[in-house]
């Protein structure tokens, strides 16, 4: 009843666009990981679904495309393959910076602040500056994916700006599912850059420990990462957007209001061998956050523009987004 209801709030409250022949098909990308639990929920309790049928489009056909990375989800959504990407924020205002007509990007709210912490299995790497060039450290991606970029604002900081890629040479692109198994593999792979709840698997392992965390590289926290799409898209389908957008707000909420049915979805999709308990409990550590107001986003794309790796500089992280999200305390 809770769920129905939120739909209908969440629906009127955002879907003000006329009626008009949209897409019947509606593909997502995403990727593994506690980072994308509104995701999860979404597809298994069916949110966008509801959303769309609430806003008299019954029927629409929504798949969710999981992606190792976001350098590989950017490619999908430019070549038309997905419709909408959730991925680490570089890739994004990396997109967003350079697309012109076809190419053109806005996001469309972000899913949440989860604890992101580099971890090691090296016992003589205790800070940042531990590391040589015998060790390696698992991202996403490498200059691209978030933790890549958590990287370099931390070698920004301690060898100055002519030194932001300090840590390049000694970081690898792993998935996270892939990261973990090498960490905990005994291969090459030593340190990796992790989320929930790989973070937390791996802090089990004995001789693991937490080297940095994110919070302290920026000083704050920032979004796991946004969801964008094409302006092309956006503009050729507003109610569908709009109930993408709702079932998001939904799915926060239901995560926020019950954790333990959160718990269930996410392994009944992920099928990973887990309690219940557990996942519950990763969904309850402090400091983590899903809400749909985008965190941190100005602060990375500046860094990014400082360092060359985009040619404009946005001065407030609403140029970026599609007016959905305006009304949220973003950053």
């Amino acid at each position: 009843m809770m769920i129905r209801f939120l739909i209908a709030a969440f629906v009127s409250a955002t879907l003000i666009a006329p009626a008009c022949a949209e897409t019947a098909e509606l593909r997502l990308g995403v990727q593994r990981g506690m980072t994308y639990l509104p995701f999860i929920v979404m597809q298994h309790e069916h949110l966008v679904e509801q959303a769309a049928e609430k806003a008299g489009m019954p029927g629409l056909k929504v798949t969710f495309n999981v992606f190792s990375g976001g350098p590989a989800m950017t490619d999908g959504l430019l070549s038309d393959t997905i419709d909408v990407a959730a991925t680490g924020i570089p890739s994004f205002v990396a997109l967003w910076a350079k697309g012109k007509g076809k190419l053109a990007v806005k996001g469309l709210a972000s899913y949440g602040t989860l604890p992101i912490a580099l971890v090691t299995r090296n016992p003589n790497v205790h800070t940042l500056a531990d590391f040589t060039d015998k060790d390696r450290i698992a991202t996403p991606g490498v200059k691209t994916s978030t933790q890549s970029i958590f990287l370099r604002m931390a070698a920004e900081k301690m060898y100055g700006l002519a030194q932001v890629d300090h840590f390049d040479s000694i970081t690898v692109g792993r998935g996270h599912p892939d990261a973990m198994a090498a960490l905990l593999g005994n291969t090459e792979i030593n340190s990796h850059f992790a989320i929930p709840p790989y973070l937390q698997i791996e802090l089990r392992t004995p001789g693991v420990h937490v080297v940095t965390t994110s919070e302290e590289i920026v000083g704050g926290a920032v979004s796991n990462g946004t969801i964008f799409l094409t302006v092309r898209f956006a503009d050729a389908n507003p109610k569908v957007v709009a109930a993408l957008y709702a079932a998001l707000k939904v799915s926060v909420a239901l995560i926020n209001a019950d954790p333990k049915r959160a718990a269930v979805d996410y392994l009944a999709v992920s099928e990973e061998r887990s309690a219940p308990a557990e996942i519950e409990a990763l969904i309850k550590i402090p400091g983590t956050v899903y809400d749909v107001a985008p965190h941190g986003i100005l602060t990375m794309a500046k860094f990014l523009h400082r360092t060359g790796m985009v040619a404009i500089e946005p001065q407030d992280w609403k140029e970026m987004y599609l007016p959905l999200v305006w009304g949220e305390s973003g950053s």
